[in-house]
């Protein structure tokens, strides 16, 4: 077995003179302009706020939601989620979604921050997906082997015990790196851990049975397969691979269950087809050599002879499950019909069909084996095998029937050179060990019947070597205990060993649900998805798993306005590799944002219904619909409401006069009501009347004074509302600014505060022609936050060329003096 030792603790002696205690600078100290470190002036004034923070992340995931983004939108994403790391260090979500966004950055090398953020980020709960999106975005920026290693090991120092599966992904890539260096010890070495560390890690089970296959005996094989099956409970493949591996050692009570899961598993996926021969078939085998199983193997063959088809092995071994279950008059009319009905189709004359569908071809070789192990009788099989070996002078398989009809019929010196002209298989080691015998090397016939058994153990072949070896006195002992891998399997897999097949829609339930099911103007629409396990054995979520850990919610507006809004969001939650029966996966998902979030807010008198629709591992099907990947489990919907607001004049007064209560979560309410109710008049002039709304004429002009007296929302000299400020300007956002708005924004190009300063820039170059240019470059030069800097350059590089310059712009006081 595979010994289990902290990675840590094993590469920090691997190192030695490493400084395990190397910690990197904080994610949040590192900004992607070239910039010196933060002035004293500024780190001296720490502004703390969640609501600009939150506002900084939500920009940031809408420029994330652009198809395609630029490296200058990347860049601002990332100076967003910086800044809102500094103002809030609790704030949701930051680590994962800047590790998103810096990760597609391909023109600017992120490395610095993505280390950083990997080391605040990475605990149990962490994402795998988007850890190994960072960890191979690092990786493909190293020049070299050395530097990968490097690299490699102090991720592991700053990452490392905090997630096995992490861990597990670390220690196989280090073990790769060794084996390029052909250091076959330490990769080995890696690769124990790898596969200690999560045994769900396929690369490193492979890679370790290449380097050092002594490592994994036949339980720890059984048991990968197993887990495997675990993993991918509807791949035919998966369930059949660890079948046939339990049959092959023996195990003939766990083969038979696991074969019977995938004859339930093909008929849940192909419910039109045919049982194929190589699941039916193992099946009854297995079930002809279980205590008690050989009235299943009859009702297989039964089952199969309802579809109208016949298998002479199958029916053979049938035959023979009736014999041993004590019945003889059944086997011998079993033996009798195989006989009557395998000659009928082998006397038709060439292309002329059978009335008898046959499950596969019959040949002369069939009949041969049938007359030889199923129903023994030495003149026909020799009369068969003669007629087989003849049309197939080439086959290994016909000429070893050929060699055993002989020894049947005492003519082994027939027999000896027949078997020196092919490669040998189970039946001619049979025949090689009568030899064996003649000679009087008991020894060695033991020896090859041994070896005769262990290549099929549940063939009727393998059954009459162990007949061969009892006449002699000897006994088969498998080359694993049944008993002892059975209770190995018991405590490393659990009970029962296979598992009963349930469809995936009794095995997964999807619970959606949005908090609240009717929404004030401007409340968040929050949603929490939940996975549970319905099935009897852990979920394990991986890329190839049953559920892979893929969300994506479409949304559909209607009401007063009617829209259709796909792929709203689309997140991974791998954040548990198992989940186990009864448990659940849960996320949380915020279903504001993107187009819907622009509906809510610049239509607040309308009454919108919103319909949202849950996917899970989506795929789009070739005539372009969505649907999970999962056959038979059903997208969920959920609905809410949005009603309108009653604009009136004592509700809109009201609303301005909290602009004078001080009260900064009420301005920042009223900021965004007063800017919706803007946007919607700028959308009515634009596309019509779309729906029933209030307008006076007296309105615009007091909600633009809410945004331009020099108490108001853009230009109060508080220093306390530098807060409002930026939700002001954040919620003037995709709402064109004239003269007079961009130079009350401009103003604040002077505040003594960062993140207003940063927040100006970013809206003003959103906004203002090219003339803004020579404020950007002043900013990117001159500003003393290191942030501001940084945003002032991606804002300029992200500004296609202008048309010429027109009648100005003036930005309040300038920041050129």
């Amino acid at each position: 077995m595979l010994r289990d030792r902290s990675i840590v603790a094993l590469l920090s002696v691997a190192l030695l003179a490493a400084d395990v205690c190397a910690q990197a600078p904080s994610p949040w100290q590192t900004t992607p302009a070239p910039a010196a470190a933060v002035r004293p002036a500024e780190a001296s004034n720490t502004l703390l706020s969640p609501s600009a923070a939150d506002r900084f992340v939500q920009i940031a995931r809408e420029l994330m939601q652009i198809e395609g983004p630029g490296q200058p939108v990347i860049d601002q994403a990332v100076v967003l989620l910086i800044a809102a790391k500094w103002l809030d260090s609790q704030a949701r979500d930051v680590e994962p979604l800047l590790l998103r966004v810096a990760t597609q950055s391909t023109a600017k090398d992120y490395s610095a921050q993505v280390l950083a953020v990997l080391q605040d980020y990475v605990n149990e709960r962490a994402d795998r997906a988007v850890v190994a999106d960072a960890i191979r975005y690092l990786l493909a920026r190293q020049s070299s082997q050395e530097a990968r290693e490097r690299l490699l090991e102090d991720l592991v120092r700053r990452i490392g015990n905090k997630n096995a599966a992490v861990d597990s992904e670390l220690a196989t890539a280090l073990g790769l790196v060794m084996q390029q260096r052909q250091d076959a010890q330490r990769a080995r070495f890696y690769f124990v851990q790898a596969y200690n560390s999560n045994k769900y890690n396929t690369m490193a089970f492979a890679k370790l049975a290449e380097v050092a296959p002594n490592e994994i005996g036949p339980a720890a094989y059984l048991e990968h397969l197993r887990l495997a099956f675990r993993e991918k409970p509807l791949d035919i493949e998966a369930v059949r691979n660890f079948a046939m591996y339990a049959g092959r050692l023996g195990l003939h009570e766990v083969a038979a269950e696991a074969y019977r899961y995938s004859a339930e598993l093909f008929r849940h996926l192909y419910p039109a087809q045919l049982l194929p021969s190589d699941i039916y078939l193992p099946w009854a085998i297995a079930c002809y050599n279980t205590e008690g199983g050989q009235a299943i193997c009859l009702q297989i063959a039964e089952s199969v002879r309802r579809q109208g088809q016949f298998d002479i092995l199958l029916e053979a071994t049938a035959a023979r499950a009736a014999a041993r279950m004590g019945n003889e008059q059944e086997a011998r009319r079993l033996f009798a019909w195989i006989e009557q009905t395998a000659k009928q189709v082998l006397s038709l004359p060439p292309g002329q069909s059978s009335q008898v569908a046959l499950a596969r071809p019959l040949t002369p070789p069939d009949l041969a084996w049938f007359h030889c192990f199923a129903n023994p009788d030495p003149v026909k099989a020799l009369d068969w095998a003669n007629k087989g070996y003849s049309a197939q002078p080439g086959s290994p398989v016909a000429g070893a029937l050929l060699a055993y009809a002989l020894s049947m019929n005492g003519q082994l010196e027939w027999a000896r050179p027949l078997l020196q002209s092919f490669e040998h298989n189970q039946i001619a080691d049979l025949v090689q060990a009568q030899v064996q015998l003649v000679e009087q090397n008991t020894a060695g016939a033991s020896a090859t019947l041994r070896a005769a058994v262990a290549k099929d153990p549940g063939s009727l072949a393998a059954e009459r070597a162990r007949e061969m070896l009892d006449a002699m006195g000897g006994r088969y002992v498998p080359p694993v205990d049944p008993v002892a891998m059975t209770t190995y399997l018991h405590q490393n897999i659990g009970q029962p060993l296979v598992p009963s097949f349930l469809p995936p829609a009794r095995r997964l339930e999807v619970q959606f649900n949005v908090h609240g099911g009717e929404l004030s103007y401007g409340t968040e629409i929050e949603a929490a998805v939940a996975i549970v396990n319905r099935g009897p054995e852990p979920l394990v979520v991986t890329e190839n798993g049953l559920f892979a850990g893929q969300l994506r919610v479409d949304a559909r507006v209607g009401g007063d306005v009617q829209r259709q809004i796909p792929n709203l969001l689309s997140q991974t939650i791998r954040t548990a590799l198992t989940v186990p029966p009864g448990r659940s996966l849960s996320a949380s998902m915020r279903l504001s944002g993107g187009p819907l979030r622009r509906i809510l807010l610049e239509h607040p008198q309308a009454n919108l219904d919103i319909e949202f629709t849950l996917y899970i591992d989506p795929i789009t099907t070739p005539d372009g619909q969505v649907r999970n990947q999962i056959a038979g489990l059903d997208p969920v919907t959920v609905s809410v409401r949005r009603p309108k607001i009653d604009v009136t004049a004592a509700y809109v007064h009201s609303r301005m006069d909290s602009l004078a209560s001080g009260l900064e979560a009420q301005k920042i309410r009223t900021s965004q009501l007063f800017t919706g109710l803007l946007k919607e008049q700028h959308v009515m002039a634009r596309h019509g009347t779309l729906y029933p709304y209030r307008y006076a004429a007296w309105l615009p002009n007091l909600l633009r004074s809410a945004l331009l007296t020099d108490a108001g929302l853009l230009l109060s000299q508080g220093e306390g509302d530098w807060v409002v400020k930026v939700n002001a300007m954040a919620d003037l956002l995709s709402m064109p600014l004239d003269s007079e708005l961009a130079a009350a924004v401009g103003r604040n190009l002077n505040r003594s505060q960062w993140p207003v300063r940063m927040m100006a820039i970013y809206l003003l170059g959103a906004t203002q022609g090219q003339e803004f240019d020579r404020v950007l470059d002043w900013m990117a030069q001159s500003d003393p936050s290191d942030l501001v800097r940084a945003m002032a350059t991606a804002v300029k590089d992200s500004r296609r060329p202008r048309m010429p310059l027109g009648s100005g712009w003036s930005p309040g006081p300038s920041p050129l003096r």
